[in-house]
């Protein structure tokens, strides 16, 4: 395992205007950092300001008990963010939040990118000797392995939930409202350290398995079958939020491929019997249970052995087993599927937009990495100056962007034509650009509708709507002069 004695933790949680980590922004931000005992050692707290190209959804105004008028105060983005980006960059780290790899780091690393800060660092051994970690996804393992001896497990209408707020409320973990970026990192820790106390190798193990390396060694420990023709594919079982509720967060999985440096594919054993098949028709049949892993990232494999097997269902176990031995004897269909999935196709967007394209552009070269900090060392009349001589497209329009939402009135001409036609598209059209995902930007029309509709709920204390009719008149007001339009 790794040695994690050496490292802190930082615990963190975000507050945000909306899902979409490419058109919505963090608004409230918190963190603690903890020793390797998850002892609290220092905190921090950093409101950061609404953008002026950015509208909030009702629902997550509601959800975090914040109007408009609270958004106005606090850091503007950019500077929000570069402290965010130091406090994420200190050597011997390991960030960690409650879901937080498929949504609060998702957030970091758009908000990296469209500031021109390094969007990986935060995560890179090599520079700082840091790595992320999830305690959702360390909660299943202790769910399935310690269920009993752990915490108590929510069940809302007889169904589990492991929602942090339920989680809290029923296992009395710390006071406070939740959805406050505060009370849950409050929560989060105490839940680390609920977990820690109860089995701390395992939490040793877990925690080491968000470092690539660790994980990619483990996984090639896993046991392995040999076919008839003397090839062999890897087994284990695959835990976590991809298997589902349904499945007990638990399923037998065989190797298939590895398209990448750092994911790799793996087929169900728990879906079909492949007794129903033949080596011909195979490849046609296999419609799901497809999956894929990243190395360092959710979900754990862990060996297929009768000591880990337990918690699957017993028809599982025999069907998983009986799929294994037709595989074995019938090495020539599963070789047929391996050469489909052999390469993995990353989708392209068309109309991508610029803070989307961190993906599609990929690393900050080395000549756009000594533009980001020649810009980031000069005061806002220079940085200014200096985007508009850039010949670099990427940083040029980043750095036009970042002027626009946090200095406004400092624009030059050339920028603040820019930036002008930039939310002139934003605000007065039909959305046209995607995220990554090929998700459009929600336009304002469909949020000022979905606010007044909320607004009709009478049940609504005076707060919450205080809250809506301060976003109804936000919306109004940043689209007023194309009423035509209907906005």
């Amino acid at each position: 395992m790794v040695d994690l004695s050496a490292y802190n933790y930082i615990f963190y949680d975000f507050e945000t205007t909306g899902q979409n980590p490419c058109f919505d922004q963090a608004v409230r931000f918190a963190a603690i950092e903890t020793d390797a005992n998850l002892q609290p050692i220092d905190s921090c707290n950093i409101n950061i300001k609404l953008r002026n190209d950015v509208l909030p959804h009702p629902k997550a105004l509601l959800v975090n008990k914040l109007s408009i008028t609270d958004l106005q105060s606090g850091d503007c983005e950019y500077e929000g963010f570069q402290k965010i980006h130091n406090l994420f960059n200190k050597p011997n780290t390991i960030s960690i939040g409650y879901n937080s790899l498929n949504f609060d780091d998702i957030f970091l690393r758009f908000g990296f990118y469209r500031n021109l800060l390094d969007p990986y660092s935060h995560h890179n051994p090599l520079k700082g000797n840091n790595f992320r970690a999830d305690l959702y996804n360390i909660i299943f393992m202790y769910y399935l392995y310690k269920n009993e001896e752990s915490i108590v497990w929510p069940m809302i209408n007889n169904r589990l939930s492991l929602r942090l707020e339920q989680i809290n409320s029923i296992n009395n973990l710390y006071e406070g409202m939740s959805h406050d970026a505060e009370v849950d990192v409050q929560v989060t820790i105490k839940l680390a350290q609920k977990l820690k106390s109860i089995d701390d190798k395992m939490w040793n193990y877990l925690v080491s398995h968000f470092v690539k390396t660790y994980d990619r060694t483990q996984f090639n420990k896993l046991t392995s079958i040999t076919c008839i023709n003397q090839q062999e594919y890897k087994i284990g079982l695959f835990i976590g939020s991809k298997i589902g509720l349904k499945s007990n967060y638990c399923a037998p999985v065989i190797y298939l491929s590895q398209p990448d440096k750092s994911k790799i594919i793996l087929l169900r054993l728990d879906y079909y019997d492949f007794e129903d098949f033949n080596k011909n028709t195979f490849v046609d049949e296999i419609k799901k249970g497809i999956i894929s892993k990243k190395f360092g990232e959710p979900n754990f494999i862990i060996p297929f052995t009768d000591q880990y097997a337990r918690v699957l269902d017993e028809h599982i176990t025999s069907l998983a087993k009986s799929n294994l031995s037709w595989i074995k004897h019938n090495p020539e269909a599963l070789e047929s599927l391996i050469s489909l999935h052999q390469k993995y196709e990353y989708d392209t967007q068309d109309m991508l937009d610029l803070d989307a394209s961190l993906y599609e552009n990929g690393f900050f070269k080395t000549d756009e990495i000594h533009m980001m900090q020649t810009f980031h060392n000069q005061n806002i009349t220079d940085k200014v100056e200096y985007i508009n001589n850039l010949d670099n497209n990427r940083i040029k329009a980043l750095g036009a962007r970042i002027i626009g939402r946090n200095y406004f009135d400092s624009l030059s001409n050339e920028a603040g034509h820019y930036y002008n036609t930039y939310l002139n598209e934003i605000l007065y059209k039909d959305p046209k650009n995607v995220d990554f995902r090929g998700e459009l930007r929600t336009a304002p029309n469909i949020l000022l509708r979905e606010t007044k509709e909320l607004l009709r709920n009478k049940d609504l204390d005076s707060a919450d709507q205080n809250i809506l009719n301060s976003l109804k008149d936000l919306i109004l007001e940043k689209t007023r002069t194309q009423q035509d339009l209907g906005f």
